[in-house]
């Protein structure tokens, strides 16, 4: 164990290179530290986001894809193919899937009941022309109410904040099928209508009527509908809640709106998407699933772009430091060829000099990588911060210039308003160096002080020890 006795005397010896392999080493140890700090800071901000935004994903129209079709077919519309219960029915048996919700939105006519008038209609030209339905006599008719089909009506928002709540009667659950309604209380009063009473509403496709009865009675906190719409169908006193096999036959093609899925983990949304598409028939053409996509990239942005620029530092830092380590051990070792030239004339094996080399590198290594393990964390964490400030307000620049998108359709037509988690720029990170992290800096540094110093020891190591020292001379 001679050669280790060596190693030390060098690096004694030689206090100023020995320093400035110090410095080399713990700078490269800090920046791959630091990416890989910012890396597992990353991962673990996605699952705190993912956990935000919530475990559920939902199948919906795709609206960038159908605008893309409309502009390519100069505003030509194209048919939508019908989302249907038997396109999607295996989905919900997937190991996945805690529970679930199907949304269908329609419309419909009075018949025996009366709709509770808006306040702000004095004549049909106010609603600015608008029309939802066309019957079978080609004329355009204006509904009187709108409705919602569920197989659960207290996993809606509304229902769930509070907005509207069962005073009479039970909700909607998956059990309940046929034509039964939930009436909002100021309808059931100017009717006279209670729990077990039935009424009719018809198709204005179609014009036939169908019987429903009351299943519960709801209270709505609302006055008053739409101000830019003031018809009957958007006062919420108007608004009817039916099982969707109930509120099929009053759709646009008896098409689902929407189904939603909710997750026994947020971390299988990414799995779920991938098994729910190879179930079900939908048309990816015309229909997406969405876990909150948009609100997830808003949000995971800003820390993404920091995530691929340290990537892209350690990656440089081990090249660049591992060619700058290659150069001061090649200068080492041209300076010291007639100590190699001479322990070789000795006897000595050239495995053991090319050992002295490397434990000498390997001790300096240990002291920076030690003392990059204390401070490496302050440093990731005020360069990350640094990024992260900067991509922060880039993206709220580019939010800012972004003009306001206007799809508020499922709100005009009286459908379920979106209760999704608005997703908030991820503004600060918590880096902590852990032992993984340590392990891997660790196994990559060694792994750059081998190859930086074997390589250099090829060139030399390769001649006798009489042309070594006439080399010298």
């Amino acid at each position: 164990m001679d050669f280790i006795r060596r190693a030390c005397i060098s690096i004694w010896a030689k206090k100023g290179k020995s320093f400035l392999m110090l410095i080399l080493l713990f700078v490269l140890c800090s920046l791959v530290f630091a990416g890989f700090a910012i890396q597992s800071a990353t991962r673990a901000s996605e699952d705190i986001a993912r956990k935000k935004l919530g475990g559920d994903v939902t199948l919906t129209l795709d609206m960038d894809k159908l605008m893309k079709k409309m502009e390519k077919s100069n505003g030509n519309f194209e048919e939508i193919p019908p989302l249907t219960l038997k396109n999607i029915e295996k989905v919900k048996n997937l190991k996945a899937v805690a529970d679930y919700q199907y949304i269908v939105d329609a419309f419909a006519g009075k018949v025996d009941k009366s709709p509770v008038k808006s306040d702000k209609k004095e004549d049909d030209n106010q609603a600015g022309g608008m029309t939802v339905a066309g019957s079978s006599d080609g004329k355009a008719k204006m509904p009187d109410f709108a409705m919602m089909g569920t197989n659960k009506t207290n996993s809606l928002a509304t229902f769930k904040n509070g907005k509207e709540k069962i005073i009479s009667g039970k909700p909607i659950t998956n059990k309940d099928k046929g034509n039964l309604a939930l009436i909002e209380k100021r309808f059931a009063n100017q009717n006279k209508l209670k729990v077990g009473d039935t009424f009719q509403l018809k198709d204005l496709e179609t014009n036939k009527s169908q019987k429903f009865t009351v299943h519960g009675i709801y209270e709505n906190k609302e006055v008053s509908g739409s101000q830019q719409f003031p018809v009957d169908f958007m006062e919420p006193a108007n608004k009817i809640y039916t099982t969707v096999d109930g509120a099929m036959p009053f759709s646009h093609n008896g098409s689902l709106a929407s189904a939603k899925y909710s997750m026994t983990d947020p971390k299988l949304i990414d799995s779920f998407k991938k098994a729910a598409a190879d179930v079900s028939s939908v048309d990816k053409d015309f229909y997406k699933w969405d876990a909150n996509d948009a609100a997830y990239k808003t949000m995971m942005q800003p820390i993404q772009n920091v995530a691929s620029f340290a990537n892209i530092i350690v990656i440089i830092t081990a090249l660049a430091g591992g060619l700058i380590l290659a150069l001061l051990v090649l200068l080492s070792i041209r300076e010291r060829r007639f100590e190699m030239g001479v322990l070789l004339s000795l006897g000595e094996n050239k495995a053991k000099l090319i050992g002295q080399f490397l434990v000498e590198v390997i001790l300096i290594g240990m002291i920076a990588f030690f003392a990059a393990c204390l401070t490496s964390e302050a440093i990731g964490q005020t360069v990350t911060d640094q990024m992260l400030n900067k991509e922060v307000q880039q993206a709220k620049d580019e939010e800012a210039n972004t003009p306001s998108g206007g799809m508020q359709m499922a709100t005009v037509i009286g459908g379920e308003q979106d209760d999704k988690p608005k997703g908030e720029v991820i503004d600060k990170v918590d880096v902590h160096i852990s032992q993984q992290d340590m392990v891997e800096v660790g196994g990559i540094g060694l792994l750059v002080v081998i190859i930086a110093t074997l390589l250099p020891f090829l060139f030399i190591i390769r001649l006798q020890p009489k042309m070594i020292l006439s080399k010298n001379d």
